[in-house]
């Protein structure tokens, strides 16, 4: 049972606290695990991206909490209010670790160091758009994109650079990545959308690599999560030509009642912040591109 003692803040669920009014370390930290908590998602403390709270046993040892001590990885993971912020007490700069199945969420982890939009690009080619759905950027320029979990067994990798995180956990927001970058939810920057059901595709393993895809021999990109995977992957003097092209093609999404236009706005807008572009270049971006003479169907 979730309890609260006189020292737990009060956080609304779904919604984090204002990190610069709330300072640095313990208190932001806290905050936003107890935000998950009250949300009904169980979380537990990381060092880097492995769990704060030293190991028990060896590792094999079959015990997976049973013992009444923590150390047991993803499965000391809790919803209790007073244990998180003990936790935290402890551990004042933790990231946050979101376990997947026991929460009933299944993540698509896409690294771009490892290939990983050029496979989303395949996927989305052979098998029709993905679904739009709760989606988190990485610190390091990936995306998770969070569904829920259909229940079942599911394949642990989709293709090169994009894994299926179902059994595990992954870092949740605003956890500092290695980069020096923290993770963060895109869109709105709120977390309690409900995620979209599993893709029924999505459950069959992937295929044998093919030859790696360049951006040019994809057309068309067709959903939100292309886009943003389309600007993050903008070079130096390319950044306002692929935000206004995703601009575009976001509003033709919009206008076909396939997207959300407030919803396009942010995560563009997150993604151009992701690549360098300052808040008022990429706003003038995406507002030159509403603008802008449309055609239905219109590709890069």
């Amino acid at each position: 049972m979730t309890t609260r003692n006189a020292e737990t803040p009060r956080v609304m669920a779904g919604a984090f606290p204002n990190d610069r009014a709330m300072g640095v370390g313990s208190p932001v930290m806290v905050a936003h695990a107890l935000a998950y908590a009250q949300h009904g998602w169980s979380v537990f403390p990381l060092a880097g991206k492995t769990p704060a709270i030293p190991r028990v046993h060896e590792v094999g040892h079959p015990c997976r909490g049973e013992c009444g001590q923590h150390g047991h990885g993803y499965h000391d993971a809790t919803r209790d209010l007073d244990q998180i912020s003990a936790w935290w007490r402890r551990y004042p700069s933790a990231g946050i670790g979101l376990p997947c199945a026991p929460n009933g969420l299944a993540v698509v982890d896409v690294d771009p160091r490892n290939g990983g939009r050029e496979t989303l690009y395949r996927l989305e080619r052979d098998h029709g758009t993905l679904p739009g759905t709760l989606m988190q950027i990485t610190g390091g320029d990936g995306l998770h994109l969070v569904y829920a979990h259909p229940g079942r067994d599911l394949p642990g990798k989709l293709g090169p650079g994009v894994d299926v995180k179902s059994n595990g956990y992954i870092v949740a927001a605003p956890s500092l990545h290695p980069s020096g970058a923290r993770y963060a939810w895109a869109g709105d920057g709120r977390f309690n959308h409900w995620p979209a059901a599993w893709p029924a595709f999505l459950g069959v393993r992937a295929e044998p690599a093919r030859p790696t895809l360049s951006l040019e021999s994809v057309r068309p990109i067709a959903s939100l999560v292309g886009l943003v995977a389309f600007v993050l992957e903008a070079r130096e003097g390319e950044r306002n030509s692929r935000l206004f092209w995703a601009a575009c093609r976001g509003l033709e999404l919009v206008r076909a009642g396939k997207a959300d236009g407030p919803s396009v706005f942010a995560s563009l807008m997150d993604a151009a912040a992701r690549i360098g572009l300052p808040d008022a270049e990429a706003s003038r971006t995406l507002r030159s591109a509403e603008r802008a003479p449309h055609r239905t169907g219109a590709s890069a």
